[in-house]
């Protein structure tokens, strides 16, 4: 099955909103604050609220709208499982990747210096979330 893309419209960023926010979480019992990555591009239909979290990188992780087939977090691994390159590109081309040889941590304008802005590193692997209580409030299906 084909997973069209398009990119986020202001309208659905300003839905995100509430789950792009600065917040405390831990890791291992130590404290975190941390801001969510939200990716501008809209897979499927953009009716499920997904994430995606690179083992290294964690507790960070991305936030992108899905197809709203996804219904558990099974069905979120699977779908990112299925459609690794369709998800990492527009998350490299924006943020960049840290296998890159491009890539350079001491670069001013490095994305991981700005909250909420986080370079793909999924060379250990990553896990997936799926956020039941989301329900789609604005934008078209």
């Amino acid at each position: 099955m084909t997973i069209t893309t398009r990119p986020i419209t202001d309208e659905e960023i300003k839905m995100l909103l509430p789950y792009t926010k600065k917040h405390k979480t831990s890791l291992w019992g130590q404290p975190h604050i941390i801001t969510p990555t939200l990716v501008n591009t809209v897979f499927g239909d953009g009716g499920s609220l997904i994430t995606l979290d690179p083992t290294n990188s964690r507790p960070d992780f991305y936030i992108m709208l899905a197809p709203s087939s996804i219904k558990s977090f099974e069905d979120a691994i699977d779908f990112i499982s299925h459609n690794e390159e369709l998800i990492y590109e527009p998350i490299e081309l924006e943020f960049g990747n840290v296998d890159d040889d491009s890539y350079d941590p001491d670069d001013e304008d490095d994305p991981d210096d700005e909250p909420g802005r986080m370079a793909l590193n999924i060379s250990s692997g990553y896990t997936a979330g799926y956020y039941r209580e989301f329900k789609r409030t604005s934008g078209t299906l």
